[in-house]
């Protein structure tokens, strides 16, 4: 239940910032007594108004619900339409009505879908996934959580994505379905890392535990309840301190009942603490149990006491809820009925509309279709925008999966390895073990920057220059390495993608340097800051790129190198620009009798 509130709480972040997340409802209430008048921000208010009651008073919560049902009626505000069942369908599964509360999530996704909300569908087909695993339909779950992650995907919702993975992690483990359980976690991990969301986190570590433990691997599964326990602590979260303390009496095996005990102890404490009726009767069950088994009757018949107290609530509160709203619904229907006799009324003494009135009718029609075409010219027009920018986020996230595949070129691996082997082979195995060294952090920081956007300057640096170390190796130290950054790039927070400019020194290297038959080759690197960008300049004294050129021609003539095509359109995606708007200047550099003295290339990366 508290995911489907958080997924909704996310919505809210749409329309929220007017008027402030952290408003009470109280002040809400306010706001709209201030401004009557019935427009979408006045709607939007009722409905998080009901949904932050929705688990509080149910009774004013099914009456917000209802205004925001019944207005946005009043002037078709499908959206309104969409966020009023998305609200009843979280107090009927409040109340363990699960079906009842789907009808209503298939009513907003409907309503979603008529209005062109993805952020709506995506939400209720997750609630729908929950509330399917509440009732072991396991299949059917996974069905509608996959079709939310296809959406939340689209809308780089990485938050939505990463609880969607685990939610099928949960069908998978009460499934006991174990392999499948874990790769939903590490599938959904990496968003779950993007969200940088605590709560998210929590629940992605507390899944790891919990299969740690499953597998018998206790010390791993310690592990990563305590770094669930850590995130939970990060927001004060102590229902999700509760339930990783619940997991470990659960499923860590080999534990003594002592400390088994001990566990529970502290899961009922905090439940207690937060008021947590579901996790009362949960702990308490399991301590009645543990109890038992150690042949405590008095302590077994005291927790189950506990238990049954805390589940009679819920048997309770959930019976009283959907009374609330069975009235609530009983009373729309009355009022539906008192509208029909109205209508009917109506009808009757407009039987005798004159000419005149059919006429004025007539063209009231004639208006209504001229704004249907209207807006179906909208629709479309709109439809067609948005395809467009579709296609262009596809084209960009292709580029950028390019670039990940080719950040580490095949060929300089082959190359690399065949370095290590010609050392070993010359008994050099000071050497060898020296480029295996440097191979292998220059391969971890790769990996490891492959799962960020941006890193920052010092640390692209650090991989840079151990590429250049291993290409100095390979290439028996034919050529130096200078560098020139301004200090504060090094030591201030700036962020660049990672290994930006590695082609173009990979290129000075292998086209400029390895060719020439100098014994003074170098390759420099410097970078300054110019009017809101980092400007990367990397200079050679190699053959130039018109002899460079010739010798590809003559000796690689089928190879293609795509690699710095690549980067260039990472930079111009980057910075925002087209291609022709000088983020990279590449000029060939000559002597003073016009022979070719190296390239050099100038690189323009935005500043954040």
């Amino acid at each position: 239940m508290r995911k489907k509130i958080i997924l909704l709480c996310c919505i809210g972040l749409l329309y929220g910032v007017a008027y402030g997340q952290g408003k009470l409802v109280d002040s809400m209430i306010a706001w709209t007594i201030a401004h009557p008048a019935i427009d979408s921000q006045h709607l939007l208010t009722l409905h998080r108004i009901s949904y932050r009651l929705s688990e509080k008073d149910v009774k004013k919560s099914f009456e917000y619900y209802e205004k925001v049902s019944a207005l946005s009626d009043s002037v078709n505000f499908i959206y309104g339409k969409a966020l009023a069942q998305i609200n009843l369908g979280i107090l009927l599964s409040n109340s363990a009505n699960y079906h009842a509360s789907n009808s209503a999530y298939f009513k907003a996704i409907d309503y979603a879908e008529a209005c062109g909300s993805l952020r709506l569908k995506s939400v209720s087909l997750n609630n729908i996934g929950d509330n399917l695993k509440v009732l072991h339909d396991y299949e059917k779950s996974r069905k509608y959580t996959q079709e939310a992650i296809q959406i939340n995907s689209q809308l780089k919702a990485w938050r939505g994505v990463a609880i969607n993975y685990e939610l099928l992690h949960e069908c998978d483990l009460q499934e006991k379905l174990y392999p499948a359980a874990r790769e939903d976690l590490v599938k959904g991990m990496p968003y779950a890392l993007l969200s940088n969301d605590s709560y998210v986190l929590s629940i992605f570590y507390l899944g790891f535990g919990k299969l740690h433990a499953v597998n018998g691997h206790n010390d791993s599964a310690i592990f990563y309840f305590n770094k669930a326990i850590e995130q939970a602590r990060q927001q004060d979260d102590l229902r999700n301190v509760q339930q990783v303390f619940l997991a470990q009496a659960e499923y860590l095996s080999n534990i003594s009942s002592n400390k088994k005990i001990a566990l529970l102890d502290s899961a009922l404490q905090l439940a207690t603490q937060t008021s947590f009726t579901q996790g009362i009767a949960d702990v308490a069950q399991e301590l009645a149990s543990v109890w038992e088994e150690k042949k405590n009757n008095d302590s077994s018949l005291h927790f189950y006491r506990i238990y049954r107290k805390a589940a009679d609530s819920l048997f309770s509160e959930n019976n009283k809820r959907n009374v609330i709203i069975k009235e609530s619904e009983w009373m729309i229907k009355r009022k539906e009925l008192e509208n029909t006799h109205l209508m009917e009324l109506s009808q009757l003494q407009h039987q005798d509309l004159t000419i005149k009135n059919i006429l004025l009718l007539v063209v009231f029609i004639s208006l209504i279709f001229a704004i249907v075409i209207a807006f179906f010219i909208y629709k479309t027009s709109t439809a067609k925008k948005k395809r467009s920018e579709a296609s262009l986020k596809q084209k960009i996230a292709e580029v950028q999966m390019q670039v990940l595949r080719t950040q580490m070129n095949p060929h300089f691996i082959f190359n690399s390895l065949n370095s290590i082997e010609n050392f070993m082979m010359q008994n050099e195995k000071w050497l060898a073990s020296d480029y295996l060294n440097k191979f292998t952090r220059l391969i971890r920081s790769i990996l490891d920057s492959s799962f960020n956007e941006l890193i920052p300057v010092a640390k692209d640096m650090e991989s840079l220059q151990l590429y250049i170390d291993l290409q100095q190796l390979r290439f028996n130290n034919k050529f130096t390495y200078r560098t020139c950054i301004t200090p504060s790039i090094l030591t201030g927070d700036y962020k660049v993608p990672s290994l930006i400019i590695q082609p173009f020194v990979e290129n000075a290297i292998e086209h400029g340097i390895a060719h020439s038959e100098k014994t003074d080759c170098f390759v420099a690197v410097s970078a300054e800051l110019q009017n809101g960008f980092l400007l990367y300049t990397i200079e050679d004294n190699g053959i130039g790129r018109k002899q460079a050129a010739a010798y590809n021609f003559n000796n690689k003539r089928h190879h293609k190198s795509v690699g710095l095509t690549i980067t260039a359109d990472r930079v111009h995606i980057f910075n925002g620009s087209e291609k022709d708007a000088g983020d990279i200047v590449i000029t060939d550099l000559h002597t003073p009798d016009n022979q070719p003295a190296g390239t050099r290339v100038q690189v323009k990366i935005k500043l954040l």
